[in-house]
C-alpha cells in the first residue's frame, strides 16, 4: 500500500524542520532540529527520573532516564537504546515511545543517552549500551526490578546496538537478556554486505516518503564507523556478520513497508529462524523508517508500533506454572 495518507501530509509539515539538506548540515545543528520537535506526552507514568550512571572504564558516566509505570517493586525491565544514525536523537526525542513502552509492557524502563558520531565514534555507543546494560542487572532488584526479566530494545541505529549489547554480554560472560525488541533495525542484510562496508545498504526501496534515504543510511554508518577498518570489527558489526546467532534469546522484528531497511530487518529474521532463534516478525503497512517518532500526530503510526509494545508485554510476563 501507498505511505499512510496522514502520515505523509504530517511529514510534509516538518521538510523543513527536519528532513531538508539532512546531510548537509552539522551534526550538532541535525541535533537541534531533531530535538526541537514538541509533542504532547502519550503516557503519563508513575514516575521519570534523569540520572548518570557507570560508564566504560576510562569514559564518563552515562546518562540515563528511568521510567517507571507504577509504584511496584517485581516489575520486568526493558534497557531502551533510541535511534537516530548513531548521529541524532537523544532521551526528549524518544520520550514518548519510551513512555509507551513503560505502560504498554507494564516495565521499569531505562533509556540510554549513548555518546554518539562524529564526536564519538565506534565502539563509544556500544561501550556505553553495555555499560548501562551491566548497571541494570547489577541494580534491577533496588530499582524494583526483576533481575530475571530484563531485555533490551531500540529502534533503527537502537536496533542494531540491542542486538551488540547482546552480543557482547555473550562474549564477556555476562548473562545476556531475555529478549530483543527491534524496531526498523538496521543490521546489515547478509555477511560482507551493506553496513559492512558502510557503502550503502543491502536491501529495500528509498522513497520520497520523508522518513529515510538509502544515501542517509550510508552516511550515517559511514559516520559512526569514523573509517574504522572492517578488517578490525567485531563480527557482529554489523549484526549480520555474526557467526552465531544461537547465542540470541528469543527476537522481535518490527520493520516498516516504506523503509530501505525493510529488507535488512527481514533478511535478519530469516537468519534467526536457521539458527534456531525465536523470532516474531511483523511488518507496518503504510509506514516509513521512524514512524515511532510521530505516534503523537499519526493515529496509524502508533497504531502501527502496537505489536511492538504486545510482543514486549508478553515477553517479559511472568511464566505461568
Amino acid at each position: 500500500m501507498a505511505v499512510d495518507p496522514e502520515l505523509q501530509e504530517y511529514l510534509g509539515t516538518l521538510t523543513e524542520v527536519v528532513f531538508d539538506d539532512a546531510l548537509d548540515v552539522p551534526a550538532e545543528r541535525a541535533r537541534e532540529r531533531a530535538e526541537a520537535l514538541e509533542a504532547p506526552r502519550l503516557a503519563d507514568l508513575h514516575s521519570v527520573e534523569d540520572r548518570r550512571v557507570p560508564g566504560p572504564e576510562g569514559a564518563p558516566e552515562v546518562p540515563v532516564r528511568i521510567y517507571r509505570p507504577t509504584a511496584r517493586q517485581d516489575l520486568p525491565a526493558v534497557l531502551y537504546l533510541h535511534g537516530g544514525g548513531f548521529v541524532v536523537g537523544g532521551l526528549d526525542t524518544h520520550d514518548n515511545a519510551v513512555r509507551l513502552l513503560a505502560e504498554q509492557a507494564g516495565a521499569l524502563v531505562v533509556s540510554v543517552d549513548y555518546r554518539m558520531a562524529p564526536e564519538h565514534r565506534y565502539p563509544a555507543a556500544l561501550e556505553d549500551c553495555f555499560a548501562a546494560y551491566r548497571w541494570l542487572r547489577a541494580n534491577a532488584a533496588a530499582l524494583g526490578a526483576d533481575p530475571g526479566r530484563i531485555a533490551v530494545a531500540g529502534d533503527s541505529a537502537g536496533g542494531f546496538l540491542s542486538l551488540c549489547t547482546a552480543f557482547i554480554a555473550a562474549e564477556r560472560g555476562v548473562p545476556g537478556p531475555v529478549h530483543l525488541g527491534l524496531v526498523y533495525p538496521g543490521t546489515g542484510a547478509a555477511p560482507g554486505e551493506g553496513f559492512a562496508d558502510a557503502s550503502g545498504t543491502s536491501g529495500g526501496d528509498a522513497d520520497d516518503s520523508g522518513g529515510m534515504s538509502a544515501d542517509e543510511l550510508g552516511w550515517y554508518m559511514a559516520t559512526f564507523l569514523g573509517g574504522f577498518p572492517v578488517s578490525e570489527l567485531p563480527h557482529y558489526v554489523p549484526p549480520a556478520r555474526a557467526r552465531d546467532l544461537s547465542v540470541l534469546p528469543p527476537v522481535f522484528v518490527l520493520t516498516a513497508e516504506h523503509d530501505p531497511l525493510k529488507e535488512d530487518g527481514a533478511a535478519f529474521a530469516e537468519r534467526l529462524e536457521e539458527a534456531g532463534v525465536p523470532v516474531e516478525r511483523w511488518d507496518a503497512p503504510g509506514m516509513v523508517h521512524s514512524f515511532l517518532r510521530w505516534m503523537h500526530a499519526v493515529p496509524a503510526a502508533r497504531a502501527s508500533a502496537q505489536p511492538f509494545y504486545d510482543a514486549m508485554k508478553r515477553a517479559l510476563a511472568v511464566p505461568q506454572a
